[in-house]
């Protein structure tokens, strides 16, 4: 895959971008209604509905970058309901998990419920089996809450990464945009008031436990993002509706990796790129 050009910060901006222009000069503009009925904009300081910004703690650079995470509960953490439905639903998850030669029986699995707040009909299950940080296996599991129905996403294989750019396969939009169907129609993105959300949990729905820097609390940017070749998240509308979302993950050490994704005009994913850039030891996020 081709080098893309890095992250610039100065070029953008936290929220909402238009990439061109229409007839008479006007720019593309967003419209302020969620396209789910039943759902609301969180009000105050969050600008994403369902995650907050939650500081990096020891750093050597001048501030605290902030993150945005999407929680990852326990079984003893999850909801009644959540609880419920994993349990009703492991019978057709074993069968569906030992397809793909993952052995559900053998009782060194764990997982946790990854909380996805832009997916309310769907309940995400991250399986592993083996030590952390790769483990000796890892998928991802999305399971409807309103019918019997199941979906598989693997990201390691019995100590191998066969699926590793799975995040980049046909079959993963597939199955993920089947879910933004069923949850948003074919609104286009730019109705989403929580678009880095949706962002967020494709990547988790890939085996990616993404951890999106931000300048949080700060109004703008900062040259502490800059340094760390990051961007703040960014969601770019062209005039026929589709649109791009991008983000810095500090999820790996010594790294931000850059995502784009990028949706049709009916809100379907039709691409996604990643782009790792180092960082220098000395203002390096981890250990």
């Amino acid at each position: 895959m081709r080098k893309r050009p890095r992250f610039r910060l100065l070029s953008l901006t936290l929220g909402v971008l238009s990439a061109g222009g229409v007839a008479g000069g006007q720019q593309t503009r967003v419209p302020a209604e969620s396209p789910l009925p039943a759902a609301k904009a969180a009000a105050g300081t969050e600008p994403f509905p369902g995650v907050v910004a939650t500081p990096i703690g020891k750093t050597p650079l001048t501030g605290r970058p902030y993150v945005y995470t999407l929680k990852h509960l326990t079984p003893a953490e999850m909801s009644a309901p959540d609880a419920s439905l994993a349990a009703a639903s492991r019978p057709e998850l074993a069968a569906k998990a030992a397809q793909l030669n993952f052995d559900l029986s053998d009782p060194g699995w764990e997982y946790r419920q990854i909380a996805c707040p832009a997916f309310p009909d769907y309940l995400f299950l991250a399986y592993s089996h083996g030590p952390e940080p790769n483990g000796t296996s890892k998928f991802v599991a999305a399971l409807a809450r309103n019918r019997s129905q199941v979906w598989i996403m693997p990201a390691v294989s019995h100590g191998l990464r066969p699926f590793d750019i799975v995040w980049s396969k046909a079959a993963a939009y597939e199955i993920f945009n089947g879910l933004l169907r069923q949850e948003r129609g074919l609104a286009p993105l730019g109705n989403a008031p929580n678009w880095l959300v949706i962002g967020m949990c494709y990547a988790e729905f890939t085996g990616n436990h993404v951890q999106v820097l931000t300048s949080q609390p700060e109004a703008g940017p900062t040259l502490d993002l800059l340094r760390l070749d990051a961007s703040l998240p960014q969601l770019n509308i062209q005039p026929d509706r589709s649109a791009t979302v991008t983000f810095s993950d500090a999820s790996r050490p010594a790294a931000t990796i850059g995502w784009t994704l990028a949706f049709d005009p009916k809100g379907q994913i039709t691409s996604v790129e990643q782009l790792k850039e180092r960082q220098p030891a000395k203002i390096a996020l981890k250990p």
